[in-house]
């Protein structure tokens, strides 16, 4: 009897976490999707150009950047469940983005706000990964595919305040409030890592750069978070510059883009069942491809919508095989992984959003997603070489 109800209570436990954590992962993409539907808003708010937002966007990827060397030896020494505790710094610094009194003081805010998003991601992503063990199954698409219903829900949510009125300020701070209330309610639920004792014996270092598998992973992440970053960053503006679609209908193609690849991450497990990890990205490599010539060359929203639904397939089981790869090398944890992962993943953001904004200003935004295509077609190549090596469509 009392085994049985141990059970239970691990059953029940590991249900709440998981459960905890799919409402982690919906704010995540709720609050991502506020900030990308307002940067109309914000371009308005302190007067920026293209290259001023992709300014604002780039100090947010320092920020993250300079923190990843640490984060992996905080994930160590403290686990994700503790991590998680920078998601509240995450929402207060979020609804300082709209008020700041000028864009000098707004870059060291957004550069603070970039190094908690990416402890707050990499304490959830890791607490995911210890989730997935605890279900002795592939979950982990999932909670990627809870991020962007979040994305979703963000974009849809933005089109109704816009078409109210409801100034960006305010809107921020709701969705700063909602971020700070599940948190409060929710963290006790989270797993917590077994202590690493023989880890806190060592001296505090600094874990820059990954090895052997670790180091394939991640350049093939760093192609990956250029193009899903630049599409969630830059698919609004597109739409209301390029497109011309009203700003309250621009969050519009986001939201296709969201669902779509909630749409796949939610069949990315069966997916991932079936098939071995290197032919799933090769596909999606291919999909990716057309998807963004679609959008390049399109000039109708018709066509913009269906470029940015295959964009979203192509591109929806691609981040979470790359985590859970990572997550699950030996000699590190699951959190230590994936930030040696993100150290140079993270440097994606160079080249994406702020390089975007730049040819933009000077060429125009289709000419900036002519780029992006580019970049899918070295992604799409280096897909086809892990395929290669590996050789097997199948899992056995």
């Amino acid at each position: 009897m009392e085994q049985s109800n141990s059970v239970s209570a691990l059953r029940l436990a590991k249900n709440h976490a998981r459960y905890a954590l799919m409402t982690m992962y919906f704010f995540a993409g709720f609050t991502f999707a506020t900030l990308v539907s307002r940067m109309p808003a914000l371009q308005s708010i302190y007067n920026f150009k293209y290259l001023g937002l992709g300014v604002m966007e780039l100090s947010m990827a320092i920020g993250g950047l300079l923190c990843m060397p640490i984060c992996s030896n905080l994930a160590n020494r403290y686990g994700s469940k503790k991590l998680t505790q920078m998601g509240y710094f995450v929402a207060i610094t979020f609804s300082l983005i709209p008020i700041m009194p000028s864009k000098y003081l707004l870059f060291p805010v957004c550069m603070a706000y970039g190094a908690f998003v990416s402890l707050f991601d990499n304490a959830i992503n890791g607490n995911s990964i210890l989730v997935e063990h605890a279900y002795k199954r592939s979950i982990l698409s999932k909670f990627h595919a809870i991020y962007y219903i979040g994305t979703l829900t963000g974009a849809l949510v933005s089109i109704l305040f816009l078409s109210l009125d409801i100034p960006t300020q305010i809107h921020f701070g709701v969705a700063s409030l909602c971020v700070i209330l599940e948190l409060l309610f929710l963290r006790p639920y989270l797993i917590r890592e077994k202590r690493n004792t023989q880890g806190e014996a060592k001296k505090f270092k600094l874990m820059f750069f990954p090895k052997g598998i670790l180091l394939v992973i991640a350049f093939f992440a760093l192609f990956s978070r250029i193009i899903e970053g630049s599409i969630n960053t830059w698919s609004t503006m597109y739409m209301k510059e390029v497109i011309e679609l009203a700003q309250n209908l621009a969050p519009l193609g986001l939201a296709i883009y969201a669902t779509f690849m909630a749409i796949g991450r939610f069949m990315g497990d069966i997916v991932r069942s079936r098939f071995s990890e290197t032919y799933i990205l090769f596909i999606c490599g291919i999909i990716t491809v057309t998807g963004l010539a679609l959008l390049s060359c399109s000039t109708s929203m018709i066509v913009s919508c269906i470029a940015l639904f295959i964009i979203g397939i192509g591109m929806s089981c691609v981040v979470p095989i790359i985590y859970s790869l990572a997550g699950s090398q030996p000699d590190v944890t699951p959190g230590a992984g994936i930030a040696m992962v993100n150290t140079i993943s993270g440097t994606g953001f160079f080249f994406g959003p702020f390089l975007i904004a730049y040819i933009g200003d000077e060429l125009g935004l289709r000419a900036s997603f002519l780029y992006v295509f580019g970049l899918s077609i070295a992604m799409g190549i280096l897909a086809y070489t892990l395929w290669n090596k590996s050789n097997k469509p199948m899992k056995k």
